[in-house]
């Protein structure tokens, strides 16, 4: 007989329980199972499958030329109708507020990671934090796989890393030659060589079923798992934040993620997050209610 996952709750804000906020706050990460419904898996995956035939979508590529190459693509909110409705209409915002106590959630960005046709490399560790021009505590990620996935092959994460330093980005031009070669190459501590000395460090991962999801903060050290010679991984991230974050300066050598021009002209640093390429999805804006 074929074994049917039951629905996830009608409001899976209920999952966001006081024990869950805690142990966010202490290990930086939690998974949340079957929190998503299926209908809203469909229209993740219809977003992406319009991103990917979308030639005006940039679509970057990691390790570029080697066998395991693969894809990312940002901001697919502004390009995709399907994405901009789930961002809307899911409880996906509604989940972050909780977590992050605050009612009111804007996007500041998301992500697409694509690994098709097996034999992918990981994503190096790093942190997310160091690539973005913000500062504060109330700001999280959703991390939601259109594939099942084992352990091995889920993204992993140091926990409780968020309480400690934020380290220099890794340069996604050089990954290849070294994960830990700087991004910005001033100013920040190099990451450390996580891969090289696992044992060190307290490294948590999860079985995946489609409908989890991942609740971490972007200052938690993170990397992706391979895919094995059979294998894919279809993810989006989403980023989110509330009220106390703000504007903050990082190195000139190198620009923020994702490129924001003007933004540093619009804003000083301290200045609460607020601009257009950020947009507001909770209280829900005017425009989008019915």
């Amino acid at each position: 007989m074929v074994q049917t996952r039951e629905l996830p709750p009608q409001d899976p804000t209920t999952l966001i329980t006081p024990e869950l906020i805690e142990r966010y706050q202490r290990d930086g990460v939690v998974c949340v199972t079957n929190a998503l419904h299926p209908e809203w898996l469909m229209l993740l995956e219809m977003g992406l499958q319009r991103i990917l035939a979308d030639p005006g979508q940039n679509k970057h590529l990691f390790y570029q030329g080697e066998p395991g190459e693969f894809i990312e693509t940002i901001r697919n909110f502004d390009v995709a109708p399907e994405i901009q409705r789930l961002f809307y209409d899911s409880p996906i915002a509604d989940m972050i507020g909780k977590l992050i106590g605050s009612k009111n959630v804007w996007l500041y960005s998301d992500e697409f990671f694509i690994k098709e046709g097996g034999g992918c490399e990981r994503t190096p560790w790093h942190q997310d934090l160091p690539y973005w021009p913000l500062e504060g505590q109330q700001i999280a990620s959703m991390w939601i796989s259109l594939d099942p996935l084992p352990k091995a092959q889920c993204l992993e994460y140091v926990a409780g890393s968020h309480l400690g330093p934020m380290y220099d980005g890794f340069d996604p031009q050089r990954v290849k030659e070294d994960p830990t070669l700087p991004h910005y190459g001033q100013d920040l501590p190099p990451l450390p060589d996580i891969e090289a000395d696992r044992a060190s460090f307290d490294i948590v991962s999860w079985d995946i079923t489609p409908g989890d999801v991942i609740l971490a903060h972007p200052g938690a050290l993170h990397g992706g798992g391979p895919t094995n010679a059979d294998g894919r991984r279809r993810a989006i991230t989403v980023r989110c934040y509330g009220d106390d974050i703000v504007f903050a300066a990082r190195p000139p050598t190198r620009p923020t993620v994702p490129l924001t021009p003007g933004l540093g002209l619009k804003l000083q640093p301290g200045d609460p997050l607020r601009h257009p390429f950020y947009p507001r999805l909770r209280p829900l804006p005017e425009h989008q209610r019915v």
